[in-house]
């Protein structure tokens, strides 16, 4: 028949298109699926302690002690702001890196923040963070993979037939049984 060929035609050119973007969402799915208070799927967070100079008794802390501090840390990266935490505790914010300072001890939580290079990238697609046309280049893909499971049905003949049909139908209630068992 005519429309197997087609239909042939089309399941295999859809399946191109769609490995890239599917290796993608492999990769950033499972990385996702597994973020845990120790695990960030986006970025290296580093945590370390330090001492630098505490504040004078009776003194606020103001720029010039910001700087001591980011001076005595051998901190670089551009300052972005100040922000009390609470009467004895200052945080100052750099690019990548939040200080936390105990003034009257002159004790330090450091904070550093990297992007993980690749899976950065691929998280901020997956989980859509850019919106606007990423949307659009999203639903197409949502339509591409509906086609290919429809093309891929539509190619199932004789003896695989069932089998075909067996497992589509547990791969629709394998998720209807699980949201049945946790709402």
């Amino acid at each position: 028949m005519r429309w197997r060929k087609w239909n042939f035609i089309l399941h295999r050119d859809i399946g191109y298109l769609c490995i890239g973007l599917t290796l993608i969402y492999a990769i950033s799915g499972v990385a996702v699926n597994h973020t845990s208070h120790s695990f960030n799927p986006s970025y290296t967070i580093e945590k370390s302690a330090a001492t630098v100079s505490k504040l004078e008794d009776g003194k606020q802390p103001d720029r010039e002690y910001v700087n001591q501090v980011l001076a005595e840390l051998g901190e670089t990266g551009t300052f972005k702001n100040v922000a009390m935490l609470n009467p004895s505790t200052m945080r100052i914010f750099v690019e990548g890196n939040s200080i936390d300072v105990t003034l009257a001890t002159g004790a330090v939580i450091q904070e550093k923040i990297a992007r993980k290079p690749g899976l950065f990238e691929m998280n901020y697609l997956h989980l859509n963070k850019h919106k606007k046309t990423w949307t659009l280049i999203a639903d197409i893909y949502a339509i591409a993979l509906g086609l290919l499971a429809v093309t891929g049905l539509l190619m199932i003949r004789g003896k695989n037939k069932l089998r075909g049909i067996l497992l589509t139908s547990a791969g629709i209630a394998l998720p209807l049984l699980f949201l049945f068992a946790v709402l």
